[in-house]
């Protein structure tokens, strides 16, 4: 069994030194991972993590931690996996960037449609700097057609919704990418006392979880069973 698992947060690079990433800590898909592993390390091949900077990969000698950067870092390495290696399932719960940083001016600049370089670092003596960005691709929109046969399971965030509108995003989600499960989440369910999360399948109904140990091992054992049946299908 080859598995990917993408973790952590994507990092746009503003300049050499500087950069924009989000909050995702990494440690839901760290918690998935080393659940895996627990319950059928001796199954899998190769596990490949693919992860934010920030983030800490699970330990064990059949992962293979891939750092990544920005959002085409994340393209270009998921690209690869799934077009030259048989990925039996990809976790997709990489929290990835909308935006990245098109170009950087000042405000005086800007007017004159002219940019800074940022290919080194920008002066800190610069009073207004302006950040102009454009919208990253949506990667989870291109792995079926990378990797038809693919179990995937996709991740949702939203923030202070109803649970009404929380399936309904995270269900079109899963349609719209032919996703296997969808793990919707709402911000505000996520804190020092518990980790909510709704593990959303294709007719809609969805499992509950209170804590990140329970999402990882209802994962766990909701991507074996798909697995199996695949396996029982060919």
């Amino acid at each position: 069994m080859k598995l990917i698992i993408t973790a952590g947060g994507t990092t746009e690079r503003i300049d050499d030194v500087r950069s924009i990433t989000n909050t995702s800590t990494g440690r839901l898909g760290n918690a998935i991972g080393t659940t895996i592993l627990k319950n059928y390390g001796e199954n899998i091949e190769t596990l490949y993590y693919l992860h934010g900077l920030r983030a800490v990969p699970p330990i064990g000698d059949n992962v293979v931690p891939i750092p990544i950067g920005g959002v085409a870092d994340l393209e270009k390495n998921l690209k690869k996996l799934l077009e030259t290696e048989a990925i039996d399932g990809v976790i997709h719960s990489m929290a990835v960037s909308d935006y990245t940083v098109k170009e950087v001016t000042t405000t005086e600049s800007f007017r004159e449609g002219k940019t800074l370089d940022s290919s080194k670092k920008i002066s800190s003596d610069i009073e207004d700097l302006v950040i102009v960005m454009k919208k990253t691709p949506k990667v989870i929109n291109s792995i079926k057609k990378w990797s038809p046969n693919t179990i995937l399971i996709g991740f949702k965030l939203l923030s202070d919704v109803t649970r009404e509108e929380l399936i309904d995003v995270g269900h079109h989600l899963l349609k719209k990418n032919e996703c296997t499960f969808v793990l919707a989440n709402d911000l505000k369910e996520i804190n020092a006392n518990g980790h909510a999360g709704y593990l959303i399948h294709e007719d809609k109904s969805y499992d509950s979880m209170t804590t990140r140990e329970e999402i990882a091992e209802t994962i766990s054992i909701r991507l074996l069973e798909e697995l199996k049946e695949n396996e029982a299908r060919s």
